[in-house]
C-alpha cells in the first residue's frame, strides 16, 4: 500500500460528531412516522379514535399506516451494533412490506380488486376502498428492498441499495412538487386515492433516516466525511432540495393570486435564482478558501512551537532569496543547534526538554521582527532567515543572548538554556540560492560548537556568531 492510501482513507473518515447528531435525529425521525403512522391505524381500527382526529385523516390508508410501522420497525432494528436476531427480525419486517407493497402494485398495474386492502378495516367512502396511491406503493416497494440490503458494503448488492434509495428521493420529490404546482396526477389517481400530506411527510422522514444508514457504508458517505468536500456539501445540499421549490412556488402564487402575470413572474424567479445561486457560489468558495488556508497552515507549521516547519521554512524561504535578489537588498540566514537537548530530557523528562523547545521558539518570536522568517527545521534545530545584512542580525542575536542569559538567571526552569549558531549573508553582488545560504550557515554553526567542546564551554551560556 503506498503513502498516499493511508491518506485517502483518512480524509475520507465519517465525522463521529455528524454521526452522533445524525443518530439522534434518525430516532426522532422515526418516532415522529411511527406516532403519526400508529394514530391512524388506531383510527381505522378503533372508530372513536377516529372522531378525535381533524378531517383527512383517512387519506392515509390502513395498509399506508401498517406499511409505515413495518418500515419503521426495520429501520429501527437494523442501525449499528444490533444483534444477528435484531437484523433477521428487521429482515422480516421488510418482507412483509415487500409482499403488501407488492400485492397493492400489482392491483394498479392488473386493474383488478383483490380484497386484500379492506382485510384490516372498511373503507365504504372511497371510491376504490383501502387501496393506497400508486405512487406510495412504489415508495414501500423500494423501501422494502433497500432494507434487505441495509447493511451491505462496497459490492454490487450495496451500489444497487444506493441506487434504488435515490430512487426513493426522486419519488419523493415528485410527489412534493405535484402538491407544490397544482399537478394532481404525480401525487394520485383521484381525491380519495392519493398520497396524502401526512403520508408525504412520513416519506421525507424515512428517507432522511434512510439515506443516513446508506451514508455510514455507500456512496453517500460523502456526505458524513470529514473533509472540505464532504463539510461543503453538508452546507450546500439544504439550499440545492430547496431553493428551485421556493422560487418555482413563489412565482406560482403570485401568478394565481394575480399580483403578476406568467411572463413576469418567470423572469423575476429567473433573476432571483441566479442571484442566489452566484451567492452560494460565493459562499462555496469562501468557505473552499477558508479550509485551503486552514489545511496550509497547518502543512507548514510545527505543532510543538507554533512557528513553521522545515516545509514552511523552505517555501518562505525561497520566495524570500527571490524578492531579495529581485530588490537586491541583503538578506541573512541563522541557523540555530540547541546545546543538550538530550540530557535535558534524560535528566527531566520529556515534558522538560518540550518546554525547552518551547523556550527557545518564544525567544527567537520575540527577537525577530513579524516580517522574519522564524522556523523549527528539525528535532533541535531552529533557523531564522532575516531581511538585513548580518550586522543587523548580530544586533539582534545580541538581545536574544541576553535575554537568554535573565531566563537562566532566573533559574526557574532547571536547566540552562543554551545554543550554538551560524550566520550566512547574502551581499548585493552575490547570487546564492537559499540551500546554499541554509548549507553554509549550518556548517558556521557545527563550526561554533566543534569551538564550544574543544574550549570546555560550559552549557548554559550562548556563544557569538560564527562567521
Amino acid at each position: 500500500m503506498s503513502i498516499a492510501d493511508p491518506l485517502k482513507l483518512l480524509s475520507s473518515r465519517p465525522d463521529l460528531r455528524v454521526i452522533a447528531r445524525l443518530a439522534s435525529l434518525q430516532m426522532v425521525s422515526l418516532a415522529l412516522v411511527a406516532l403519526t403512522a400508529g394514530t391512524v391505524l388506531c383510527a381505522w381500527l378503533v372508530p372513536a379514535v377516529a372522531t378525535l382526529l381533524p378531517h383527512g385523516w383517512s387519506l392515509m390508508k390502513v395498509n399506508t399506516a401498517l406499511c409505515l410501522l413495518l418500515g419503521t420497525g426495520s429501520l429501527a432494528l437494523s442501525r449499528n451494533r444490533q444483534t444477528a436476531r435484531h437484523l433477521m427480525v428487521s429482515r422480516v419486517l421488510a418482507g412483509a412490506l415487500l409482499v403488501i407493497a407488492g400485492s397493492v402494485l400489482l392491483e394498479h398495474l392488473t386493474g383488478t380488486a383483490s380484497g386484500f386492502d379492506i382485510l384490516l378495516a372498511a373503507d365504504a367512502t372511497s371510491s376504490r376502498p383501502g387501496r393506497m396511491a400508486l405512487q406510495t406503493s412504489v415508495f414501500f416497494l423500494l423501501l422494502g428492498l433497500t432494507l434487505l440490503f441495509v447493511r451491505s458494503r462496497k459490492s454490487p448488492i450495496s451500489n444497487m441499495a444506493d441506487v434504488l434509495t435515490l430512487a426513493m428521493v426522486v419519488l419523493t420529490l415528485v410527489v412534493l412538487s405535484g402538491y407544490c404546482f397544482g399537478a394532481a396526477r404525480l401525487f394520485g389517481e383521484s381525491s380519495d386515492t392519493r398520497t396524502s400530506p401526512h403520508t408525504l411527510v412520513c416519506m421525507a422522514l424515512l428517507v432522511f433516516v434512510k439515506i443516513g444508514r446508506r451514508a455510514e457504508s455507500g456512496h453517500f458517505s460523502v456526505l458524513l466525511g470529514i473533509g472540505i468536500g464532504s463539510r461543503i456539501a453538508r452546507s450546500v445540499l439544504p439550499f440545492a432540495l430547496l431553493l428551485p421549490f421556493l422560487m418555482v412556488s413563489g412565482s406560482a402564487y403570485t401568478t394565481r393570486q394575480g399580483w403578476l402575470s406568467a411572463s413576469y413572474a418567470a423572469a423575476l424567479s429567473a433573476s432571483v435564482i441566479s442571484v442566489a445561486l452566484f451567492g452560494l457560489v460565493i459562499l462555496m468558495a469562501g468557505r473552499i478558501n477558508e479550509l485551503e488556508r486552514d489545511l496550509r497552515d497547518m502543512s507548514l507549521t510545527d505543532d510543538l512551537t507554533g512557528i513553521l516547519n522545515r516545509r514552511g521554512f523552505n517555501l518562505l524561504g525561497e520566495q524570500a532569496v527571490l524578492q531579495a535578489r529581485r530588490d537586491q537588498s541583503p538578506l541573512t540566514v541563522l541557523f540555530f543547534d540547541l546545546d543538550g537537548l538530550k540530557q535535558v530530557n534524560d535528566s527531566f523528562g520529556h515534558e522538560a526538554g518540550s518546554q525547552f523547545l518551547l523556550d527557545v521558539a518564544t525567544l527567537l518570536r520575540n527577537t525577530f521582527r513579524g516580517s522574519d522568517i522564524v522556523a523549527r527545521i528539525g528535532g533541535d534545530e531552529f533557523a531564522v532567515v532575516v531581511h538585513d545584512g548580518g550586522a543587523k542580525a548580530k544586533v539582534a542575536m545580541a538581545r536574544m543572548d541576553e535575554s537568554a542569559a535573565a531566563m537562566n538567571r532566573n533559574g526557574s526552569r532547571g536547566y540552562p538554556i543554551s545554543y550554538s549558531v551560524g550566520e550566512a549573508s547574502r551581499e548585493l553582488a552575490e547570487d546564492e540560492s537559499f540551500e546554499q545560504l541554509v548549507s553554509r550557515a549550518d556548517a558556521m554553526m557545527y563550526e561554533q560548537k566543534q569551538s564550544k567542546r574543544r574550549h570546555g564551554r560550559q552549557r548554559g551560556t550562548v556563544g557569538v556568531i560564527g562567521v
